[in-house]
């Protein structure tokens, strides 16, 4: 039925709709925008998808992307410490893990902000103003005095963080070709990972020689990206159609209900994202450090594992969102992790590696699908501001997930590996229920001009 219902919307020349089950569609809505090659169908299909993006596009995707992995770098080489940072402030892990819930709440102040600023002034402003927040929030926290200072600056840290996705995720999206949108989406957020992966890298050479200050003196120095970002990499956004597009919703004097169901839908959605993700991943180096005793080298071959796992899991999760549709890629994706649990956690431990692997393949390639699904929800003259809140509501509802795991194994007398396992394996399946289950409402057309690439 859905498959007949995607031809009937085809052959109806809505204009905004690509078809899931093939990775291909019209060249309006999100695919319609400037610096976009135009070819022939039969000639974009003939080409492989890296030679479709023109210069300017590459250098946009370029530029969100290593925002994406500074945001990564900064957010992770502060799980890779925790320990240490315990040890060093005389706190217990449940406090520092309480400083990851606030930095995500925060976050979503961040977000909103950077979408409203985005829909006003373009996309490039708050991407480079977060790129230099984050710069001065990690330079201070190496400075930091006390763990109260700690706690303010990763807080802050947080508004940079939300702000950083909302507008590059949303910069990148727009510009790229809209055939290869699924892998490009997989690989935009497997920045992630390899953010993830340098942070594991640069921690264990750091660390034993120089102390956990000095990877945050590290992470400050990328704040000189934002001259080639600022004068190399072009705007997506078109203010005078924005503009006409405020005015025209203005004049309809109220919130569309479609608009509003899949603003809860799409939070419902990321909710369950993040707390699949910061359920494998949050306490995963305390794991490794406290219950299985490894050494912080041990520790970072095992991340790094991980996090090559994710780079190639967001890639393929993205790819099969283009072919077959973003429910049946997250469910290959969250099913297929749960007999690898056991192994991710240490319970065989001469397999530990392939379980890191699968853990990031599998257990981490979810959020790849998170700039394709959630762009493509909403009109472009709103587009930030609801792509922010909406991605940032989820990393709110998800933030407590960190605090309550390490709650829960230092008071209810779980380990580490149960709640892992646990917390990050139903996380996962709600994801694919939410998207399998998903309301009416977002299936059909997207409010306004928005392009829908839910079917599937």
């Amino acid at each position: 039925m859905l498959e007949t219902f995607t031809r009937e919307r085809i052959a109806r020349g809505s204009g905004i709709l690509l078809d899931m089950h093939t990775g291909e569609g019209d060249t309006q809505g999100l695919a319609g925008n400037r610096g976009e090659a135009a070819l022939p169908a039969s000639g974009a299909r003939a080409l492989p998808w890296w030679k479709e993006p023109t210069r300017e596009q590459w250098r946009t995707f370029l530029a969100a992307w290593v925002g994406w992995v500074l945001d990564a770098f900064d957010f992770t080489i502060y799980l890779l410490v925790m320990p240490e940072m315990a040890k060093e402030f005389g706190v217990g892990v449940t406090v520092l893990a309480g400083s990851i819930t606030l930095t995500l709440l925060v976050r979503l102040v961040g977000g909103v902000a950077a979408g409203a600023m985005a829909d006003r002034w373009g996309r490039k402003l708050p991407l480079m103003l977060s790129i230099l927040w984050l710069a001065l929030c990690d330079g201070a926290v190496a400075l930091a005095p006390s763990i109260t200072w700690v706690l303010v600056l990763r807080t802050l840290f947080g508004f940079g963080m939300g702000a950083e996705w909302t507008s590059g995720a949303t910069l990148a999206m727009e510009n790229w070709p809209e055939r290869s949108r699924g892998i490009a989406s997989g690989i935009l957020h497997g920045g992630w990972a390899v953010g993830y992966l340098l942070a594991a890298v640069v921690s264990g050479f750091v660390v034993p020689l120089w102390g956990w200050r000095a990877l945050f003196v590290i992470a400050a120095v990328p704040a000189l990206l934002v001259l080639p970002i600022r004068y190399g990499v072009p705007e997506s956004f078109d203010r005078e159609k924005a503009l006409a597009e405020r005015r025209a919703r203005a004049s309809r004097g109220r919130m569309d209900p479609v608009l509003l169901t899949r603003l809860a839908w799409g939070s419902l959605v990321m909710a369950c994202n993040f707390g699949g993700y910061y359920g494998l991943t949050s306490l995963y180096p305390v794991l490794l450090k406290t219950e299985l005793g490894m050494s912080v080298q041990g520790v970072s071959v095992l991340v790094t594992i991980v996090n090559v796992g994710m780079l190639l899991g967001t890639a393929m999760c993205g790819a099969i969102a283009s072919r077959l549709g973003v429910a049946k890629a997250v469910a290959i994706a969250a099913f297929g992790v749960l007999p690898f649990l056991p192994l991710y956690v240490g319970m065989v431990p001469g397999l530990m590696w392939l379980g890191a692997f699968a853990g990031g393949f599998f257990g981490a390639a979810p959020p790849g699908i998170a700039p394709l699904l959630l762009t493509s929800l909403y009109p472009a003259s709103i587009r930030g501001k609801c792509v922010g809140l909406v991605f940032h509501v989820g990393a709110f509802v998800a933030a407590f997930i960190p605090t309550g795991m390490a709650a829960l194994v230092e008071h209810a007398g779980f380990t580490h590996a149960q709640v892992i396992m646990a917390v990050g394996g139903v996380c996962l399946v709600a994801m694919a229920l939410a998207l399998t289950l998903r309301p009416r409402a977002t299936l059909d057309e997207a409010p306004s001009e928005a392009p829908s690439l839910l079917h599937g």
